[in-house]
């Protein structure tokens, strides 16, 4: 049986796409910073919801929920509670809300569910979800939920990474619009899309990523480090769930792929059933995909290039294992 809560923590422009089809195709619904379709989005009914409602209302406020007949009334009522159990966690995770205002979880309901977050703990949101996260920091993360995590080994935390390289350059083409299909709600994705698309040549746009200090993702790879180096933490590189079409290995990505389902104790997939899951992760489709390949950054990178970032991440390299 699948671990009940997963989390995924990928570091933008990492192959946040490869690990999304992993962990649907090892059960799970999708939640966070992860675009999910409709099917793969969490579905709360029955106990779980029952169980949803009693950690956002008092006892009298059940039952004057339970007493109301109007369906739509109820309906409503119902879905707002799990928004809040959910935009609460959002904020405890240190997750800003990205998307429209007019979409966002009720704010009061959120204020009331927080206020009441030590009546509950992450085990109490609904099961089977892996929830998608590109950072997830110590300093503002809730020191309930570390200690949950601390002292039960639950959700399970698995941190997808790729060369720092080949990130910048991923997401210098995201931002420069190359892929066709926009650069989605972050604020700074929008910022520095206008920065980069007003700079006349590739190689200044390569060096403003460089050398900006607020550069999306600048650095993402220093505030991973303790997941890299924490023992309950399954790490997986981009470079391993790629495969062949990336410019990696059948047996690589296979093995990947097996590790992760070992780590969240997914029944029946290792072996034929991982090289099955395997087959089935490169999309090209995905919304901000554009070739996905490894050590594309070799095209692209001049001399000075390589100097201006052996200068800044120097050790988050050598960290990492990308020398």
């Amino acid at each position: 049986m699948t671990a009940s809560h997963s989390i995924v923590v990928s570091l933008r422009k990492s192959g946040t796409h490869l690990m999304k089809e992993v962990m649907t195709r090892l059960g799970y619904s999708l939640y966070g910073e992860v675009s999910a379709s409709a099917d793969a989005q969490p579905k709360v009914a029955g106990e779980t919801l029952w169980r949803v409602l009693t950690v956002i209302y008092e006892d009298e406020e059940l039952r004057r929920l339970t007493a109301i007949e109007d369906p739509t009334v109820v309906d409503a009522a119902l879905s707002e509670a799990v928004a809040a159990l959910y935009g609460s966690w959002r904020i405890r995770l240190g997750i800003p809300w990205r998307g429209p205002a007019h979409e966002a979880p009720p704010r009061e309901l959120v204020a009331k569910t927080l206020a009441r977050s030590t009546a509950h703990t992450f085990a109490d949101t609904p099961p089977g979800v892996c929830w998608f996260l590109h950072q997830l920091d110590p300093l503002n993360t809730d020191d309930g939920f570390l200690s949950e995590w601390l002292d039960t080994g639950s959700p399970r935390v698995i941190f997808n990474y790729r060369d720092p390289r080949d990130v910048l350059l991923s997401m210098v083409n995201f931002l420069s619009s190359e892929t066709g299909r926009g650069v989605g709600h972050f604020t700074d994705h929008r910022l520095y899309s206008g920065i980069l698309r007003s700079t006349a040549s590739f190689e200044d746009r390569l060096t403003v990523a460089i050398t900006d200090p607020y550069f999306p993702g600048a650095d993402a790879f220093e505030r991973g480090l303790w997941l890299l180096r924490h023992p309950a933490v399954c790490n997986v590189s981009f470079e391993e769930l790629v495969g062949p079409r990336g410019g990696g290995s059948r047996e690589h990505q296979s093995a990947a792929v097996a590790r992760i389902a070992g780590f969240v104790d997914a029944d029946g997939a290792q072996g034929h059933a991982a090289a099955a899951i395997a087959d089935e992760l490169f999309n090209d489709q995905a919304y901000s995909f554009h070739k996905g390949r490894i050590g594309a950054w070799r095209e692209y990178f001049t001399p000075e290039h390589e100097r201006l970032f052996e200068e800044r991440y120097g050790t988050v390299l050598d960290a990492y294992g990308y020398c």
